[in-house]
């Protein structure tokens, strides 16, 4: 898929959009992303199109899961102009094109938001971090600054999958010895963007190795970019354990979450692919070491939520107990 280029656009005659058109501006991770979607999908029903510029990777699987219309990479040097004294001209054309503009971001008097506001002056601001005085899950934070006058931060986002990678998907477990007739999926994600957030990766081995006893499950461990060489290496002997563990790197978001779809039960840290995962409603854990699960919990309603630090044992037996409910009422 090729990234919007507002170049292209300009020399092809879009700049002068309807009114309803909306340019929204959001840098976050997949996890910030993702827990803002509850908010884009309502300015979305007040929009004929939205374009989203964010990290490459994140507005990609965005624009493939039918949530945006247009997309481009914020880090793009086509908006370094945006940082400086002197615009650029096609950029300055290309955002005057949009009756509104949404900005997500965790600094309200950034000198990007203003000069997008001075472009734009319908620019409405979504500060994403709630205060540390008002533990409010971030979604619903998010929702009440959209300014429709509506809090469904817990509603259904509808991620669209593909056909092709859907069938993607199930070549791909099929190719590995999974049956769907007779295996129930076992994602396990241990990785995160940071280190305290992980659950230590010895005792999500020592979880699977139990789990695995049972012949009836396949279990899936995925890890992504963030991850380093050695856990990525650790992933990859554990995976040689048994005939039903596979491990899968670094593959594109739109395919992590056709293979989610297909989940019987997860398990995860506090990471953008357990908010995917959440956004997919998928049963399962989720595991949060230092942050607030009260502002950070992924949405979806699905994912239980335990809570782990260097005093904690037994989290292991509450994940199987979580997990025997969870199989025995499929």
């Amino acid at each position: 898929m090729v990234i919007f280029n507002p170049g292209k656009i300009i020399r092809k005659g879009y700049v002068s959009m309807k009114p309803g058109n909306i340019f929204i501006h959001h840098d976050g991770a997949l996890g910030d992303m993702l827990l803002s979607l509850p908010c884009i999908q309502i300015i979305r029903e007040f929009a004929a199109q939205i374009h989203l510029a964010g990290r490459r990777d994140v507005v990609h699987f965005l624009k493939e899961a039918g949530i945006v219309d247009e997309i481009s990479s914020a880090d793009s040097l086509r908006y370094s102009s945006l940082y400086s004294e002197s615009l650029d001209d096609s950029m300055k054309s290309f955002l005057s094109g949009f009756y509104r503009s949404f900005f997500f971001t965790a600094n309200t008097e950034s000198a990007l938001l203003h000069t997008i506001r001075r472009i734009i002056p319908a620019t409405r601001a979504i500060q994403t971090i709630p205060p540390d005085n008002i533990p409010e899950h971030a979604a619903e934070f998010r929702v009440k600054q959209c300014g429709f006058g509506r809090i469904e931060a817990q509603q259904k986002v509808l991620v669209r999958i593909s056909d092709k990678e859907k069938v993607w998907a199930a070549e791909f477990l099929n190719g590995r010895g999974y049956a769907a007739a007779g295996h129930g999926l076992f994602i396990v994600h241990p990785g995160s963007g940071g280190k305290k957030k992980c659950w230590p990766l010895e005792e999500y081995a020592e979880l699977i190795a139990l789990v695995m006893s049972n012949p009836s499950l396949f279990c899936l461990l995925l890890s992504g970019p963030a991850e380093d060489a050695e856990t990525v290496r650790m992933l990859e002997q554990l995976a040689r354990t048994g005939r039903r563990i596979v491990h899968l790197h670094d593959v594109p978001l739109i395919r992590v979450a056709a293979l989610l779809e297909r989940s019987r039960f997860y398990i995860g840290n506090d990471s953008g692919i357990s908010h995917l995962a959440g956004i997919m409603h998928c049963r399962g854990v989720v595991l949060f070491g230092p942050t607030d699960p009260r502002v950070w919990k992924p949405t979806g309603g699905t994912l239980e939520v335990l809570k782990f630090d260097d005093e904690t044992d037994g989290i292991g037996g509450q994940i199987q107990i979580r997990m025997k409910r969870s199989l025995d009422a499929c």
